[in-house]
């Protein structure tokens, strides 16, 4: 059951899942395919590469051992840069009239990185549960009621991490939490919900 809890863990790892939800999003939202895959691109350069890349510096340089950042106090420092990558993202997107779904994402990850990081100050919650929320309720917006299908996903994962010791059941169920309240309250007031 480790094995299946660690492969879990990995796959919704949000640097991972991040690539095929932006391309899933952008090609649901934007209706030519040439623009739609330039719009992904450009959103997982911000969402995603920027902050791995980051990551992998700090594990090149030897400042970290594990590119998962299992303790809480080397979270800090990337989290602070990928905050820093969602709003340039976010302003980028601005800036070049992307389409307003793609802005409300950046928007939801802002709001709810600044909350979790604030939080990891302190205690350790989970961005695997957080972020599996958010998809779950970004897909509901885009494709309708059989997406909520996909929260069947939070209990899977939050299972896996507290197998593989990463998290307690808490900090899974308030990694989720946090985020479904954030992504309702900034999806309303884009006029989603």
């Amino acid at each position: 059951m480790k094995k299946i809890a660690t492969a879990v863990s990995y796959i919704f790892d949000g640097s991972y899942i991040s690539i095929p939800v932006f391309i899933i999003i952008c090609l649901q939202v934007v209706d030519n395919l040439g623009l739609a895959i330039g719009w992904a691109v450009l959103c997982l350069l911000f969402v995603s590469i920027i902050p791995f890349m980051y990551i992998f510096l700090l594990y090149h340089k030897k400042k970290i051992y594990d590119l998962h950042l299992p303790n809480r106090e080397n979270r800090i420092k990337p989290l602070v840069v990928t905050i820093i990558s969602y709003v340039m993202g976010f302003f980028i997107l601005y800036v070049l009239d992307a389409p307003v779904f793609l802005r409300s994402i950046f928007a939801v990850s802002i709001v709810t990185m600044l909350i979790l990081t604030t939080i990891t100050y302190f205690w350790k919650i989970s961005f695997h549960t957080s972020w599996i929320t958010v998809v779950s309720i970004t897909f509901f917006i885009l494709f309708g009621g059989w997406m909520l299908l996909l929260l069947v996903l939070i209990p899977f994962i939050g299972w896996a991490r507290v197998r593989i010791k990463r998290h307690t059941i808490p900090q899974v169920i308030l990694g989720s939490i946090i985020s479904a309240i954030s992504s309702l309250f900034i999806y309303s007031s884009y006029g989603f919900f």
